[in-house]
């Protein structure tokens, strides 16, 4: 079977504004191209390999890990939240979505902080860098999140129960 090809619509209006819409690509392939002209000329050529390599692990990374691993929680959330209204499933998925990335972001704080900032006497510990609690502030993002998730779902759970119910009177 083969699947017809789009192609523009035959009725084709510039409409009054397709000055700035052009001008604005315009302005962004200028800005981008002058962005990656300055960082070529000014980075050094060992740099630019540094550069490549790290954005070529970050592909490897992403789409050889993270995606696998998104789609499998996906999946086994599908199954956990089975007897859920799809909205119920989407405020659960945002809210897990929200504390993955967020955790994700913190991960490496945490870290620093650890190997950055040792205990112990004669440690020479700098209180200045990395301030904070970062595991307590990440506990404490992941609770509200646990706790406004589950208030969501139980309020359109309770909307939706009441407005599916039929009144008999008029």
């Amino acid at each position: 079977m083969r699947l017809p090809l789009m192609g523009p619509p035959v009725t084709v209006e510039r409409g009054p504004f397709w000055w700035m819409r052009a001008a604005l690509g315009a302005l962004g392939t200028a800005v981008l191209g002058y962005a990656v002209f300055g960082f070529l000329a000014n980075v050094p050529l060992a740099q630019l390999i540094g550069v490549a390599a790290w954005l070529a692990a970050a592909l490897v990374l992403h789409d050889g890990v993270l995606v696998p691993l998104t789609m499998l929680a996906g999946g086994g959330l599908s199954r956990l939240t089975y007897g859920l209204r799809p909205v119920q499933q989407g405020i659960l998925r945002g809210a897990l979505l929200v504390g993955a990335v967020v955790t994700l972001l913190a991960a490496p704080l945490i870290r620093a902080q650890q190997v950055l900032q040792p205990s112990g006497p004669g440690s020479g510990a700098n209180d200045t860098v990395l301030q904070g609690d970062y595991v307590q502030a990440l506990g404490i993002l992941w609770l509200v999140l646990v706790v406004a998730a589950a208030g969501f779902v139980a309020a359109v759970g309770l909307y939706t129960r009441r407005s599916s119910v039929k009144k008999t009177r008029p």
